[in-house]
């Protein structure tokens, strides 16, 4: 699929110099914090194991999905979040320790999460019950080569050389946007025929799906008493999910060999973006109005 193309050359070594730069921010002493105060760690990933699912069974059950396209939403929402979702974070001025954890914490758990939904809801809506296995390489070694070790290096050449840090923060954020806005505009590039083919009868499901996934993690936010920083956090990672894993999923000969499958994950790729982007660009606006 065209979106391997992205995912395995573009996005990949991007985000390495992005995780880079996020770590030139940040200090050992946050990460103690998060696990200082876990209440926000575990809002966190109940809205993102229990609360995504559950938005999409709802969402299935509103708009009477077709069995394939109802599964193939289901794969993406019990996916674990992107590591994308650390840049957002760190553009909107949001918890990226917590970020950071979030996504590591989905990423391990989800081992176990998406085997246990997905065999019960391929049973459920294919009446076909198959046996979901994700090699933790497949999960570990992405997730330790783009996030966790360029976020070290980050970390340490702070610690080591806090001048330059602070002074290449500015420009780390500026190259940030350049390459996340360069990566959707390449997306589009690449898939705008299957984009725009299935758009007019998922797209407005889908962007429904997305908005409830979010409300939903706000309302946990809310309900734990979470500040502004976190609950921010928490609704960037709801609502960015790896839909790389997702594809992959849906696709492997291994797990479901289904390319129809694929087309909610494809769908939802773009528009997380454009749904996160036009946050960060709300916040900015606010942040420039109150500064005006």
């Amino acid at each position: 699929m065209q979106l391997d193309l992205i995912m395995k050359t573009v996005l990949p070594a991007g985000l390495i110099i992005i995780m880079f730069g996020i770590g030139l921010s940040l200090t050992r002493q946050e990460f103690l914090n998060v696990f200082g105060h876990r209440t926000a760690l575990l809002v966190g990933l109940a809205a993102q194991i229990i609360g995504l699912p559950l938005a999409a069974a709802i969402t299935i059950q509103l708009f009477d999905l077709s069995p394939v396209y109802a599964l193939g939403l289901m794969i993406i929402a019990c996916s674990p979040g992107g590591a994308t979702s650390n840049l957002f974070s760190y553009l909107m001025k949001g918890d990226v320790a917590l970020s950071v954890s979030l996504t590591a914490f989905s990423s391990v758990l989800c081992i176990f999460s998406v085997p246990l939904i997905l065999t019960y809801a391929s049973e459920l809506l294919l009446g076909n019950s198959r046996i979901v296995r994700l090699p933790p390489e497949n999960i570990f070694l992405p997730l330790i080569i783009l996030v966790l070790l360029p976020l070290l290096a980050g970390m340490i050449a702070r610690r080591h050389f806090p001048a330059w840090a602070m002074k290449m923060h500015r420009p780390a954020s500026l190259f940030s946007v350049l390459i996340l806005i360069s990566s959707i505009s390449y997306l589009l590039y690449l898939e705008h025929q299957r984009f725009f083919t299935y758009a007019a009868d998922l797209g407005g499901i889908i962007s429904f799906f997305l908005l409830l996934a979010a409300l939903l993690g706000y309302i946990c936010a809310r309900i734990a008493k979470l500040h502004a920083r976190q609950t921010r956090t928490i609704l960037i990672e709801v609502g960015v999910q790896n839909g790389m894993q997702a594809i992959v999923i849906a696709t492997s000969p291994l797990i479901f060999n289904n390319p129809v499958l694929a087309i909610p994950a494809a769908i939802y790729s773009i528009l997380m973006y454009f749904f996160v982007s036009s946050l960060y660009l709300g916040l900015w606006l606010a942040t420039r109005g109150k500064s005006g």
